[in-house]
């Protein structure tokens, strides 16, 4: 194991969508700093190669096979999850579809486009209710919505991947406050455009040479585990070009402003919106 293995030892991380692109860099990642890592996907080989892949890092692991559009399904792979490895301390819904159509919302293939809207926003749902009651208890937890910056400058190519990343947007602006108060924490991360097989596939990726570096949604990732940006939480972040220590030296300023969440823009000072 790493020499960074002791930043985060008796932690538990479960991570949907580990099996591949981002969530399986970060469950290696979080498996360096000492974390135990829980991992839910739909394709157990890929998630089995990811859990190798921890072990090797002297990572202890969890695999449970689930579709995250399932309540039934997520509740089953959460409880056996806790069951093998204790509490989750850290919460990260990372799986995620974009539209493969890239077409405008009228051309798009209903069950495709559904299919992507219920992964991206059911499933953040769904692994937030098996979740967030146990975190309550305990008064401890964080959760980490993956995000994108699709959430608030929408492309009509992505029609359904940007609604679903807005909706996941306002959830956590609604859960914010009453998580806060209960001791829990969460977070919308936008990773930045990283090279993954689902971004190297889109439309405005083709022939892409300035791809965001994943070391710093991974280095982001690590300071929430440990609570460094908790005065951030219910902040959209955007990890690929964010300075986090200039927020965090704004975070008070940030809330009272309720700067960085998803609002409508008032059209004048009388407005009852403002």
């Amino acid at each position: 194991m790493s020499a960074r293995a002791s930043s985060l030892p008796g932690q538990v991380a479960l991570i949907t969508g580990a099996g591949r692109g981002i969530g399986r860099l970060l469950a290696l990642a979080l498996a360096d700093e000492g974390m135990t890592i829980g991992m839910i996907g739909r394709n157990r080989k890929r998630l089995e190669e990811t859990e190798r892949e921890c072990a090797q890092r002297g990572a202890a692991t969890a695999v449970s096979v689930a579709d995250v559009r399932s309540p039934a399904e997520v509740r089953r792979a959460a409880r056996a999850v806790q069951a093998a490895l204790g509490p989750v301390d850290l919460l990260v819904n990372n799986a995620g579809l974009v539209d493969r159509g890239e077409v405008p919302f009228w051309e798009a293939d209903p069950e495709h486009w559904w299919e992507v809207f219920e992964t991206n926003f059911r499933g953040t749902v769904n692994a937030c209710r098996a979740i967030a009651p146990d975190m309550i208890r305990r008064r401890s937890g964080r959760i980490v919505n993956v995000n994108s910056v699709f959430a608030v400058k929408g492309d009509p190519r992505y029609s359904a991947y940007s609604s679903s990343k807005a909706s996941v947007l306002a959830l956590s602006g609604t859960l914010d406050a009453p998580l806060r108060e209960s001791g829990v924490h969460v977070f919308d991360i936008s990773p930045g455009m990283v090279r993954t097989d689902m971004t190297s596939g889109m439309a405005i990726c083709a022939n892409r040479q300035d791809w965001t570096d994943p070391a710093r949604f991974l280095a982001a990732m690590v300071r929430v585990a440990r609570g460094e940006l908790d005065p951030l939480a219910g902040r959209f972040l955007h990890a690929g070009n964010d300075d986090l220590d200039e927020l965090l030296d704004k975070a008070t300023r940030m809330r009272t402003a309720d700067a960085r969440t998803l609002g409508l823009r008032p059209q004048g000072p009388a407005d009852v919106l403002g």
